[in-house]
């Protein structure tokens, strides 16, 4: 599976199948009830347009299952 990652530095978004889910602690609720993965993900290999790895809150990740509508 390919998880959808945005550069941090040049702010494009990728996708990628070279990550590890690290600090999982549990699934969460917000203030509206809505559910998500406490945890983080890193990425395993270097970003193609900044040549860096990094980590990233799961929340912040797009849902590589979600349509788009473009």
């Amino acid at each position: 599976m390919e998880f959808v990652f945005v550069c941090p530095h040049r702010l494009v978004s990728f996708s990628s199948a070279d990550f590890i889910i690290i600090e999982s602690r549990r699934v969460a609720c917000d203030a509206a009830g809505r559910r998500y993965s406490d945890a983080r993900v890193k990425s395993t290999s270097p970003g193609p347009f900044c040549g860096e790895a990094h980590d990233y809150a799961a929340q912040e990740l797009a849902c590589p299952f979600a349509g788009s509508d473009t």
